[in-house]
């Protein structure tokens, strides 16, 4: 190795020896730097997106209140840094109800102080240091009644009977409108109300119960009554059948006309209780003329045309009838 190399080898380690000197000496310097400041005292900004719940039974809140709760904490660099950007700060319910009690009838307002609000999150999510303020300072609610409608409900039921078992009449729901109270925005969103769902299997007894309204914006409208009474007549039923001369309908008024045959068998389900009473007069069996006509000859069907609304038709017999225009 030459003399001028052995030269530049000594000021290349030098250099390298400087430099790793400096690099360590930065980095310590940093590290203490950064121990200092994240030892002091700082005020953070933490903010938190917050929902109403739990409104006073009977009112609505009228207004928009901030939805966003600022509270500005005093730590250390430490705690503020893991609270800051290592935590999540997602939404806060909070329960209206549980800070501002009970709220008289009529028109009200109220307000929350924010910063009660802020000491039940810091304890709750165990925020580091003090508060030193919060914004906004409190929460203005105003709650109304608000404006008002009647919408239909309707019952959200279904059933199915056992064997000889029907529905005597339709099912019943009390009362069959409901008044809600809202905003006018809210309301007119709300064209009816459904009932909690209920299923009822092999019915061989009537129905008579309280069931539940539901409201679909429950944190916007009032709905009264919040319950309403659904029945449903259940009766044991039997087949039976009766003899009904056949009759002429529409576009043979003014048509003498004769039917083969002139007397059908009605085949029907009554409830044990009614069939005593069934009368053959109960029942009107039709024949009408098609609105194209027809020639003679052509046999047209038999249509039961009117009944008790407790007899439920199973079928004619024979389902259709020759008929010859007489003249």
């Amino acid at each position: 190795m030459s003399k001028y190399e052995r030269i530049k080898s000594s000021e290349n380690k030098n250099y390298r020896y400087r430099t790793t000197v400096f690099i360590i000496c930065l980095l310590v310097s940093a590290l203490l730097w950064l121990t200092i400041k994240f030892s002091s005292d700082y005020t953070v900004e933490i903010p938190y997106s917050i929902s109403l719940k739990g409104i006073p039974e009977g009112k609505v809140l009228v207004n928009q209140p901030d939805s966003v709760l600022r509270i500005n904490v005093k730590a250390s660099g430490y705690a503020l840094l893991k609270c800051r950007y290592l935590s999540r700060h997602d939404s806060y319910e909070v329960n209206v109800s549980q800070w501002i009690g009970r709220i008289s009838a009529g028109t009200s307002d109220a307000t929350i102080n924010t910063l009660l609000i802020a000491q039940h999150i810091k304890e709750e999510r165990s925020l580091p240091g003090i508060i030193e303020f919060v914004s906004p300072e409190e929460l203005s609610l105003k709650f109304d009644r608000g404006v008002s409608k009647q919408v239909p409900i309707i019952p959200d039921v279904s059933y199915s009977f056992a064997q000889q078992y029907f529905a005597y009449d339709s099912l019943i729901i009390e009362p069959q409108l409901a008044t809600i109270y809202g905003t006018t925005d809210d309301i007119d969103r709300v064209h009816f109300l459904k009932t909690n769902a209920l299923k009822f299997d092999d019915l061989s007894e009537s129905i008579d119960t309280m069931v539940n309204i539901l409201n679909p914006r429950s944190n916007a409208i009032v709905i009264e009554p919040e319950q309403a009474w659904i029945s449903l007549l259940v009766e044991k039923f039997t087949e039976a059948e009766v003899e009904v001369a056949v009759k002429r309908g529409k576009g043979f008024e003014q048509t003498r006309v004769k039917f083969f045959p002139e007397r059908v068998k009605v085949v029907y389900l009554i409830a044990l209780k009614d069939f005593k009473n069934i009368d053959p007069e109960m029942f009107t069996c039709t024949v009408n003329m098609p609105d194209d006509g027809a020639p003679n000859g052509k046999r047209l069907n038999v249509e039961v045309s009117d009944h008790s609304s407790s007899i439920k038709i199973q079928y004619v017999m024979p389902s259709d009838v020759e008929y010859i225009i007489l003249k």
